[in-house]
């Protein structure tokens, strides 16, 4: 699936076709790290736990990534891109294989942890290939077609993923995303250059990246807003099904949420060069307002409609929220992808820690709520930064 503001940067046939491999990793990556929200009961009982537990999941994979994200992204910045990305998916293949395998589920942990390692050095290495493929002026049309991925696993591989574990078992579809993901694993070893990145000779010092006042802003709201997104987002089977949707069309609710994601990627490609701050506004103040939606829908016809916009607001984040930690480190190399990745994760792991609690303890309208709340900070803290978006000096 293509859409305008994704079309291919010039650079000839080898150059299209390593980002379309880079597409279709962050496509199988982001689908096998959320793929066990849509199957929480399934997942669950066959591991003889409950979905709280199962939850927590996400939440292990995604406190691996936060916290090795920019240490891994350090220590991978002067390796070839060929071979740190087919590490990485070779490695993202295992822990999914593992986890398809067992029944027990320490051992499932454990392969999460596996395949969260390999996330943690994804994004950085991803993105830095992707720009080192383009002139300078292409760097965010092909940062674009990275997160094009992203967006892709929610519209697609999401809702795919649910279907096929629903109909056959959620095995299945874990086992399937292995074998994609050594596949890709092979076609970036023969597609990506196998020169070290360019940009690792002098990138400013990490700790001072850290230290800049534009950086710790991007970082906090992008924190807030992925745990105010994943309190909801990671149990939203529960969620939804408690708001009247029927169990088996679960899988048409995240397509809808996942397509609508496609409309936001593409505004954000449009408008994130021109209007960043606007757009970035819009956005948050989306996501807040249709969390409150669907923590008190009324209707299960408003609720879908709330959780379509949910999915446009979504799609447009990873592009500019990357883009503004680009603007606020633009020396940095790798790391702005990195701390992007990192604090990503920080709100993943987050949210799904608090979800479960929150599950426990209250209504699943609760998580919708209190997600809500949390994008609403994150829309104050955006408000507050003064210049273009929050990545500006």
């Amino acid at each position: 699936m293509t859409t305008p503001t994704l079309a291919p940067p010039q650079g000839g046939l080898r150059v299209g076709a390593a980002l379309a491999v880079l597409t279709l990793a962050t496509f199988a990556a982001v689908t096998a790290e959320t793929l066990p929200v849509g199957l929480l009961p399934m997942i669950a009982a066959d591991l003889s736990t409950s979905e709280s537990r199962v939850g927590l999941l996400v939440s292990a994979y995604a406190v691996v990534v936060a916290v090795a994200s920019l240490p891994l992204t350090a220590l991978l910045a002067r390796w070839s891109r060929r071979w740190a990305l087919t590490g990485l998916l070779v490695t993202y293949a295992v822990g999914n294989a593992v986890f398809a395998a067992t029944s027990d589920y320490t051992v499932a942990v454990l392969a999460r942890l596996v395949a969260g390692f390999a996330h943690a050095g994804f994004f950085s290495v991803a993105v830095g290939a992707a720009v080192s493929l383009v002139p300078a002026d292409r760097a965010g049309r092909a940062t674009a077609w990275v997160f094009g991925g992203t967006t892709l696993a929610f519209a697609a591989g999401v809702p795919a993923g649910t279907a096929l574990g629903t109909a056959v078992g959620w095995r299945w579809a874990f086992a399937g995303l292995a074998g994609v993901l050594l596949l890709l694993g092979v076609l970036a070893a023969a597609l990506l250059p196998a020169s070290p990145p360019p940009a690792a000779a002098a990138p400013a010092p990490l700790r001072q990246v850290l230290r800049r006042r534009p950086v710790q802003v991007v970082a906090a709201t992008i924190a807030l807003l992925m745990l105010g997104h994943y309190t909801a987002f990671t149990y939203v089977t529960p969620i939804v099904t408690a708001a009247g949707i029927d169990p088996a069309h679960v899988s048409l609710v995240l397509l809808g949420y996942g397509t609508a994601g496609v409309v936001g990627l593409t505004l954000a490609g449009a408008l994130v060069d021109r209007l960043p701050r606007p757009t970035l506004l819009v956005a948050v103040t989306l996501t807040a307002a249709t969390l409150a939606v669907v923590s008190a829908p009324g209707s299960t016809a408003v609720l879908v409609v709330a959780v379509v916009l949910w999915g446009v607001a979504f799609g447009s984040l990873p592009t500019l929220l990357q883009a503004a930690a680009r603007r606020a480190a633009p020396d940095a190399g790798d790391a702005a992808p990195g701390l992007t990745n990192a604090m990503f994760n920080v709100g993943i792991a987050g949210g799904g820690l608090l979800g479960a609690r929150l599950l426990i303890a209250a209504e699943p309208s609760a998580l919708a709520l209190t997600g809500g709340a949390l994008a609403a900070v994150a829309l104050v803290v955006v408000l507050l930064t003064p210049g273009k978006d929050p990545g500006t000096r």
